[in-house]
Parts: structure tokens; sequence; C-alpha cells
């Protein structure tokens, strides 16, 4: 090969390595991106299955607290009508339990461990789903100033309750039955020396276990409200 052909050689040569160096960049960004993606599947999965577990937990208490809401408002009408006089018969051990009852506030608390590392992390757009944040957004982010009104309202009211309630029966109550296993058993009425006939003419307490009843519904919205964005959500991503 003559000298005039080398520039033609090397020209040859460093146009082929070049070309190897090009795919050598190429299959290691495809490898690369390969293995982003595969980190990014799992991540994903460990968020789904987290965010169904924590939901799950959630529907659990929800309808756990649920079901005692309801107890507490069944034995708060059951208080109101002793002390409006529409009683036929009247069960003292049921109204002695009717006196803890009436002042239960459900504290509705959901776990957000798991969408406040997704949000946090800035890891949302793995799901690229926009109805699923809206979703979760709904369930997860609450109107802060509603909610400490809403709780400022139910604790005054409880106090106010329970404050009013302890001129009338012995301390002891209270203490039996938190210490109780089975509170609904708490049968020791003559215990607490509960002054039935001045908890009757009490017109304060009869306005306190009015107003109880009434927020017990707002409760009873929050919950079920709670309960049904939780399976929703919980349908939504199981499909």
């Amino acid at each position: 090969m003559s000298d005039d052909n080398k520039p033609i050689k090397y020209m040859r040569y460093a146009v082929g390595e070049i070309f190897l160096v090009m795919i050598g960049i190429l299959l290691a960004l495809q490898v690369n991106n390969w293995n982003q993606e595969r980190k990014n599947n799992s991540l994903k999965e460990s968020y789904l299955k987290n965010l169904i577990v924590d939901l799950n937990k959630d529907i659990d208490n929800l309808e756990q607290l649920n079901a005692i809401n309801t107890l507490a408002e069944s034995e708060g009408f059951y208080l109101a009508d002793f002390l409006n006089n529409t009683l036929v018969e009247i069960d003292t051990l049921r109204l002695t339990n009717s006196i803890f009852y009436v002042g239960y506030v459900p504290n509705i608390t959901i776990i957000s461990s798991t969408y406040n590392d997704l949000i946090n992390g800035n890891n949302i757009h793995l799901f690229n789903d926009v109805e699923l944040k809206r979703l979760l957004d709904d369930y997860y982010i609450r109107n802060n100033w509603i909610q400490l009104f809403n709780n400022r309202i139910l604790k005054t009211a409880w106090y106010d309750y329970r404050d009013e309630m302890s001129k009338f029966h012995n301390p002891l109550l209270y203490q039996d039955f938190y210490a109780s296993d089975n509170s609904v058993e708490l049968n020791y009425s003559w215990k607490y020396d509960v002054e039935w006939n001045n908890i009757k003419k009490n017109k304060y307490l009869k306005t306190q276990v009015g107003m109880m009843g009434a927020y017990r519904i707002s409760i009873r919205n929050d919950l079920v409200s709670y309960i049904k964005k939780a399976k929703t959500i919980v349908n939504y991503l199981e499909n």
C-alpha cells in the first residue's frame, strides 16, 4: 500500500474506533436505563404494597371506631330518653355505662407514612397516574383548619359534659371503666354513688347530651367517608 493511502486507512480506523465507542456508550446507557427502570418498578411495587397495607389497617381501625361510635350514639339516645322521662323500663347497668359512652369521642387517625414518603421523596411520578394522585391527595390531605375547629368543639363539649356529670358520681366510675377489659360488663352501679334523680333534674346536662348526640352524626359521617375513600383506593390499586 502506498503512502498516499495511509491517511484514508487512518481515517477509516478512527471512524471505526469512534463507532465502537459510540456503540459502547449507547449500550451502557441502555443497560443503565434498564437498571433504573428495574429499580423504579421495584420501588413502585414496594409503594403499592405498603399503601395497600396502610389502607387496609386504616379500614379495620376506622370500622372499629365507627362501631364504637354507633354504640356510643345508641347509649346517648338511651341516656337522653332517661333525662326526658321517656323510658318504659330503666336499666341502671346500661345507664351507668351510658355515662361514659356519651362522652366518648373517637380519635380519627390514619396511617400516612407511606404516602408522606411517596410525596416527600418526589416518587409519585413512578405511577404516572393523575387519578391515583387525586384519590391519594383527597384521602390523606386534610383541611387542618376545619379539623382543628371540629376537634376544639368536640373536646369542649366532652369536657363540659364530663365536668358536669362528674358532680353526680364517684370518680371510680371512669377509673374502673378504663381498667376493665370489657367495659360493657361494668355492673357495680351502687359503687359509684350515681345521683340519678339529680342528673335527671339537670337541664345543662340534658343540653350537653343532646349536643354530643348531634356531633356524633358528624363523627359518623367522617368515619364513613374515610372508610369509603380508603376502600376506593385499595380497589383502584389492586385493579
